[in-house]
């Protein structure tokens, strides 16, 4: 086997982390409260500094990585067995989650429309929807949509694979990196002018073309970057793609309309630069911060973030209806509901996914190493299937 990537592990539980973080404060960013269900009466200007810069990085790393190991994996289990096992582990979550998640949602409104005296926007817009006779909307994806377009990734991986002529599959895999920094963010402008600002989950059932395009070239980009990701560890690279990111950032947070508004031109750009130039830096840093060293609790992390990612969101949400009429500050209740939220997704994932049949299903092999074997599988391949 290859060796196992600890500065890809390190990004991964990062990436799942910022994702945990992302959802939970939401509850008390002023700028989505008219939109989110869960807003809370405590609001905190200074976390939207925060929270859109990391909502122009966080996806787009998560699918640099599922790129770059779709690549991997393919190469050394064929066609047969890379497809295999990319519909276990993304088809059966999909078709099993998206109901669970529609179901546990629809009851955690009905019991929030009931029981909560200070209600969000949103809330109070659903409860007299439904007085006057409305119901509840269809299911979308909700926040597993990420499971949706990995599946047409697959799929679109397949039919290039088999279709492109080798030598151009070679050229696009030898594309040096300087190409990607400067060439992707003009690729992505358009994608992001024809969506609304801050982007939005795309959690139709359908897939929406921007944002099959936005995600699916960093989806590529991960693919094609066996050659040369190693060298944003180098510190021109790594300081000068941060500091693009930080110039880029500041841009976007000072141009972002309010949501729902179609993005204007100056404010794609400054997204796409972010989105680029923020992917590129993290993987770099993520190199030169002890990407070499290995710590048991990053590993494990990293194994644990697609269980917590796929059941983070009904628990941070059930918490915050729970805690919604509790007079508390923002800065009592973010770290208290993320808190829960980690420990019983982490929790659960020890106690009931690890070395179960759940777990082999989800993380392969990996899931039915007993524990005293672990230091024995220390330096086996890590995957983002």
């Amino acid at each position: 086997m290859p060796p196992r990537l600890h500065a890809l592990d390190a990004l991964r539980a990062g990436a799942m982390l910022a994702g945990v973080v992302f959802h939970v404060a939401l509850a008390h960013s002023p700028l989505v409260a008219a939109l989110w269900p869960t807003a809370d009466r405590s609001q905190a200007p200074a976390l939207d500094l925060l929270l859109w810069p990391l909502h122009l990085v966080r996806m787009p790393v998560f699918f640099w990585l599922a790129g770059f190991f779709v690549a991997r994996h393919w190469a050394q289990r064929g066609s047969a067995g890379f497809l295999s096992s990319r519909l276990r582990r993304l088809a059966v979550p999909l078709l099993i989650g998206v109901p669970l998640l529609h179901l546990s949602m629809g009851a955690l409104l009905r019991w929030a429309l009931d029981h909560v005296a200070h209600p969000s926007p949103l809330l109070q817009l659903i409860r007299r929807a439904m007085d006057q006779g409305w119901t509840l909307p269809p299911p979308g994806t909700g926040h597993l949509w990420f499971l949706l377009y990995l599946l047409w990734f697959t799929l679109l991986a397949w039919v290039a694979r088999t279709l492109t002529p080798p030598a151009w599959a070679a050229r696009l895999r030898d594309l040096p990196l300087k190409y990607w920094v400067s060439a992707l963010p003009l690729i992505l402008l358009p994608l992001l002018h024809a969506a609304p600002a801050p982007h939005p989950a795309p959690e139709a059932l359908l897939p929406q073309f921007w944002a099959l395009c936005f995600y699916g070239a960093f989806y590529a980009m991960g693919a094609s970057s066996a050659a040369w990701w190693e060298r944003l560890a180098q510190a021109r690279w790594a300081g000068s793609l941060a500091a693009g990111f930080g110039l880029a950032a500041c841009a976007y947070l000072l141009l972002l309309p309010a949501p729902g508004a179609s993005a204007s031109w100056p404010v794609a750009a400054a997204g796409a630069l972010g989105s680029v130039w923020g992917c590129l830096a993290l993987l770099g840093w993520a190199q030169r911060l002890g990407g070499s060293v290995r710590r048991a609790w990053l590993t494990h992390l990293a194994d644990a973030s697609y269980w917590v990612y796929l059941v983070h969101l009904p628990i941070a949400l059930a918490l915050q209806l729970a805690l919604m009429d509790q007079p508390w500050p923002w800065w009592v209740k973010l770290p208290l509901v993320l808190a829960l939220t980690l420990a019983l997704a982490l929790g659960s994932f020890e106690a009931l996914i690890r070395h179960g049949v759940v777990g082999r299903w989800l993380l392969g092999r990996k899931g039915w190493i007993h524990p005293k074997d672990r230091q024995a599988a220390a330096n086996g391949s890590s995957s983002l299937e």
